[in-house]
């Protein structure tokens, strides 16, 4: 495997069909690299502290965003070369600012990409077979365990029906997030979720390789469900998840 790829294999950051092709093609040295890294992250996400940024952080970036987006008046051609340098300049600083709070903000081109990230969360963990890092149906045992690795206390009562397996931590839009395992008509469902800012969103809907997706946000907290449940039986696990927010 390029080591340029291993982080991202690592973290589920490829397309879905690259990720699955590397998990089935990799030799044992690089299942022993992969083993490593995937070691060092249980580490940090079971030992690191995770803060919080405050609402005022978010304030504040924000207001730097609006200034430096805040359009200005067209340059004659012939001033260009004296505007240049302060062109590169702003540019510069609204990329560093860009590239300082990406996980503060989540614009709508983004969601995409997090189905994304979720699809190929859910389709490691199938295919490795370690849905779960600590298997109960106890809820009054898994929230502890979350609460413990997580910066936040996640979600974790399975609406009547589905039946708790269990969960675990995983990594989606670069910050760990729960994964509440669940078994609904007889398939298993995972449901994600991670706080966020912003004001509630509604239901998205996706089909990719045979999976279903929905994603929303509600009360600062974002989620998402992923199933081979049939669209119905979806659908129906997706209102009773939502009926619990």
């Amino acid at each position: 495997m390029d080591p340029r790829l291993l982080n991202a294999f690592v973290d589920g950051e490829l397309e879905l069909e690259r990720q699955l092709a590397l998990e089935r093609d990799t030799d044992a040295v690089e299942r022993a690299a992969v083993e490593r890294l995937r070691a060092l992250r249980t580490t940090v996400r079971e030992h690191a502290s995770y803060h919080a940024a405050p609402p005022e952080l978010r304030d504040h970036v924000q207001a730097l965003l609006r200034a430096e987006v805040r359009p200005s008046p067209a340059l004659p051609r012939r001033r260009w070369a004296i505007a240049w340098p302060s062109f590169v300049a702003g540019a510069a600083a609204l990329a560093l600012v860009l590239a300082s709070v990406q996980w503060l903000l989540l614009p709508q081109q983004d969601v995409g990409r997090i189905q994304g990230e979720v699809l190929a969360s859910h389709a490691r963990a199938i295919m490795s077979g370690r849905l779960v890092d600590v298997a109960s149906s106890d809820h009054h045992t898994v929230k502890p365990w979350l609460s413990g690795r997580l910066d936040f206390s996640p979600p974790v009562s399975p609406p009547l029906g589905s039946e708790l397996l269990g969960a675990r931590v995983d990594f989606v839009d670069g910050r760990p997030v729960a994964v509440l395992v669940l078994r609904h008509a007889g398939h298993v469902a995972e449901s994600y979720a991670w706080p966020v800012a912003g004001a509630d969103e509604g239901v998205v809907l996706a089909q990719q390789r045979g999976f279903q997706l929905a994603g929303w946000t509600a009360h600062g907290m974002r989620r998402w469900l992923v199933s081979d449940l049939n669209p119905q039986e979806f659908a129906a696990l997706v209102r009773d998840l939502r009926a619990q927010d």
